[in-house]
């Protein structure tokens, strides 16, 4: 990082609590620490290692007494802004702290990513990690911060939210507040839309989440004839992933989904090492029954689909977001039999969109699911609101749309 850290605010305690709500608290509004206009907005650059802790613990002192937020895990969000992370390969980010008089009450962070920009022919910063009270002069201080220093570094448009690129955490729920939040999918209270939109940016690309109820999601007798004959036809086998050949399966993995997904809207191109690093991160919670490879008959992959169980119905009850002393085990107690899977990742290398391969995964995927008795309900997200042939296809298939996570750009 180039810029100063400037002068350290006082830290507040580990053990001191969140805040209780005001008497003029809205629903889904918590109360700042201090009340904005009654002290002035500071912005802090992100320095070191104890600037780094006041921004990963920020929400917890926001939505700390929030029994319906899920806490994330500190260790993830520290690796994933950490100076030694594999994608500062490429990419230039920096972290900013909100305060009003020495006390934190809102963050963001920006990325300059310049394999996406090189990949894609654009001049883009990503801005994420947003996490703020109900504190719009807050939040329009941080984002003139990172619009001056996106600009600063040759970026032409701002797009966010993203933590920090579509491979990471994006979008703002807007639609679906009612429902709880499955793995990696971000959840936020509604005033963050206002904040967003009284702040300056404007809507550029929705995300769709689809909901699957195991009572009325099936395959109808004319469209299993017509997979069988695709099938029989196409020479094509379903299989789940090979965990004793892990390293193997996830470069199959991955050399379908850079052909499926580069002609997508906010592709952003990953490393190996980056690869790598996701691999291990998912690897506990991969059940290998719901990550699935279509292969032609001389073992060439040609599409893949990845659902993960909900880890997020035992992160629920982790709510110091630690997994020490006692956070593993109630983690490990809960996610055993999770009542809910997420759809993560579904494609169709580039060359085979023609062959009608996604229909044979969706069956195949639905099949699965529906054989697993613990598994309830199921979301398949995220789906870009213009891929109208995906879109379509899960609603014939009995889905619901129930959730929408905008991103908004900002031109500079």
């Amino acid at each position: 990082m180039t810029d100063g850290a400037g002068g350290a605010p006082a830290l507040a305690s580990p053990t001191d609590e969140a805040p209780a709500p005001g008497p003029d608290a809205g629903a889904g509004s918590p109360a700042s620490p201090v009340a904005p206009g009654i002290a002035p907005v500071e912005v802090k650059r992100v320095g070191n290692r104890i600037d780094r802790w006041r921004f990963v613990d920020l929400p917890f002192r926001i939505f700390g007494r929030d029994p319906e937020w899920v806490p994330p895990l500190r260790v993830s969000v520290h690796d994933r802004i950490s100076p030694k992370h594999p994608a500062n390969a490429h990419q230039e980010t920096a972290l900013w702290i909100a305060y009003r008089r020495g006390r934190p009450v809102a963050r963001i962070g920006a990325c300059v990513d310049r394999l996406f920009n090189e990949f894609q022919g654009l001049s883009w910063a990503w801005i994420g990690f947003f996490e703020s009270f109900d504190d719009p002069d807050a939040a329009a201080a941080l984002f003139d911060t990172v619009w001056r220093w996106a600009r600063a570094r040759g970026a032409t448009t701002c797009v966010g939210p993203a933590s920090f690129t579509t491979n990471d955490e994006c979008g703002l729920l807007v639609q679906g507040f009612e429902h709880p939040p499955l793995i990696l999918t971000p959840h936020n209270p509604p005033y963050y839309e206002r904040l967003w939109v009284d702040g300056g940016w404007e809507q550029t690309m929705d995300l769709w989440g689809w909901r699957f109820e195991r009572a009325s999601t099936a395959l109808s007798e004319r469209q299993r004839r017509v997979l069988d004959r695709l099938k029989a036809r196409s020479g094509l086998s379903v299989r789940g992933m090979r965990m004793d050949d892990f390293d193997a399966e996830v470069h199959r993995f991955f050399q379908v989904y850079n052909s499926a997904w580069s002609r997508n809207w906010g592709f952003a191109p990953m490393t190996e090492e980056e690869i790598r690093h996701l691999a291990k991160g998912l690897r506990q919670v991969i059940d290998p029954d719901a990550a699935l490879v279509v292969e032609t008959g001389e073992g060439e992959p040609l599409a893949v689909c990845l659902a993960l169980p909900d880890v997020n119905q035992a992160l629920r009850g982790v709510r110091s977001g630690r997994l020490l002393p006692l956070g593993w085990w109630r983690l490990m107690r809960g996610a055993r039999r999770p009542s809910r899977a997420r759809g993560f990742a579904l494609g169709v290398a580039a060359e085979h969109q023609q062959r009608a391969v996604g229909p044979l995964l969706y069956a195949e995927i639905v099949d699965r699911m529906r054989a697993k008795p613990n598994i309830e309900w199921a979301e398949a997200s995220w789906i870009l609101a213009t891929n109208t042939r995906m879109n379509s296809a899960l609603a014939a298939m009995g889905a619901v749309r129930y959730k929408t996570w905008r991103l908004y750009e900002r031109r500079l």
